[in-house]
């Protein structure tokens, strides 16, 4: 039988017993030995004898595990059966959430083998994987705002109750961007908001660029010269009616293969978490994470 690591977070507000428990019973039907490996407050804990990883979460989740692998990410194939809030990876690749639909998914993608599973380069702010989205601006601060009891109760509407929080105590920070192009040439811009896409969505089934993907050689990065509270609601109106972002948010969107910020600028959005510190740089990992599907 093959071995699976399955990885969940067993206090997030969406986590059920009841589900990870037809979730385990479901891949044993499909043949495969089950460990669960629920997260500590350390981050991920894996067995290190896993032939396939599959993490029961949100893409917070897949990210602390990509990080508990080290350089195991770029040699144990993954599968994500969705969890959590957002799911953006889960939803791109098109894992189900019904327990036996997703075992056989997996069950189907690991008899294919290897050629027929999805390829995403990883990418890195400093040592921290990239799985799916970064952002540094007004959508940051409001992730940092995000409570963790009304994310419970609510789910992702807790990020639209946080942004009209914010629209109180708006933020302009302006910041230098430069970095390396995906056909190589070098670029530089000044922003005072900046999102990096890793994946095709963002913020639930939106996408901002057409060249955004999971398997992309580079990240899309979308920045906005002035952020203010009426060009953030324009990006916003223009991603929701799938409007072009440059002609009408004023935004511009470059695809890219290294970004450099010239400070470190607070607080950062990685995978839909805030985190309070970051590195000055995103650039690939020289890994390339694997899902079977």
């Amino acid at each position: 039988m093959t071995a699976v690591d399955l990885v969940y977070n067993p206090v997030s507000g969406s986590f059920s017993q009841a589900h990870l428990d037809a979730l385990v019973a479901a891949l044993g039907e499909q043949g495969f030995a089950v460990t669960p490996m629920p997260t500590t407050a350390e981050g991920a804990q894996l067995s290190g004898t896993a032939e396939l990883v599959c993490v029961h979460g949100g893409d917070g989740t897949l990210r602390d595990t990509v990080q508990a692998m080290g350089a195991a990410a770029g040699k144990v194939p993954l599968a994500v059966a969705p969890s959590g809030t957002i799911n953006l990876v889960a939803r791109e690749l098109g894992y189900a959430r019904n327990p036996a639909a997703f075992a056989k998914q997996v069950a189907d993608g690991w008899a294919k083998g290897s050629d027929g599973w999805v390829r995403a380069p990883l990418y890195r702010l400093g040592e921290m994987p990239i799985v799916s989205c970064l952002s540094i601006g007004p959508d940051s601060h409001a992730v940092a705002r995000v409570s963790g009891k009304l994310k419970k109760r609510i789910g992702r509407y807790a990020y639209v109750v946080a942004m009209v929080q914010q629209m109180r105590e708006w933020p302009r920070n302006a910041m230098t961007v430069r970095g390396e192009l995906a056909d190589g040439e070098p670029f530089e811009c000044e922003a005072e908001a900046v999102i990096v896409s890793g994946a095709a969505l963002y913020a639930g089934p939106f996408q901002l660029s057409p060249e955004a993907a999971l398997g992309a050689d580079a990240v899309e990065l979308i920045t906005l010269e002035r952020s203010t509270r009426l060009s953030t609601m324009l990006l916003s109106l223009a991603v929701m009616l799938r409007l072009p972002l440059d002609r009408f948010a004023k935004a511009q969107i470059r695809s890219c293969r290294r970004i450099e910020f010239d400070r470190c600028v607070t607080p950062v959005q990685v995978d839909g978490d805030h985190m309070p510190d970051c590195a000055y740089a995103i650039a690939p990992s020289g890994m390339t994470l694997r899902y079977v599907v």
